[in-house]
């Protein structure tokens, strides 16, 4: 198993040198970790006013294209989360783990939302870390301080 790891390690080095690799060499590799099954992750509301949230979440390191995009889906029913929210992010393959953003705007004062986060690479695949539905409510229209002169 060393020496392919050994092996890899150097087709890669190699690929990188060319700047032909545009996956991690862990993934690039027969004998990788390629079953890494389903992972849930926990995302958090950073922020929230009352038409827009910001959605974040870390996850492991998904590997494949360098470029991928978080991706939220939501909803104002927790069974049909038929909106989508993606902002696009580059993974560095240094890191085990990566942070996911985005933000989702236009949305509705007083209102409750339920969404999934989730990230895919560039080419469409789906990444495995995903979240159970979670929810949020936005903030409620703010007064208006208008003053009106008499006449």
């Amino acid at each position: 198993m060393n020496r392919l790891n050994g092996s890899c390690r150097a087709i890669a080095i190699s690929a990188i040198a060319m700047g032909l690799l545009l996956v991690q060499p862990r993934l690039a590799c027969a004998g990788g970790d390629s079953s890494l099954g389903q992972i849930n992750v926990s995302p958090t509301v950073e922020s929230i006013s009352d038409t827009l949230a910001f959605i974040s979440w870390t996850a492991q390191n998904p590997g494949g294209t360098i470029l991928h995009y978080a991706v939220v889906h939501y909803g104002k029913d927790p069974n049909h989360l038929d909106m989508t929210a993606e902002s696009p992010t580059r993974i560095n393959p240094g890191h085990r783990e990566m942070v996911f953003r985005v933000r989702i705007y236009d949305l509705q004062p007083g209102t409750t939302y339920y969404y999934k986060a989730g990230s895919r690479q560039a080419d469409g695949a789906s990444d495995p870390a995903t979240s159970a539905v979670n929810q949020f409510t936005t903030a409620p229209t703010k007064p208006t301080n208008r003053i009106t002169a008499a006449k």
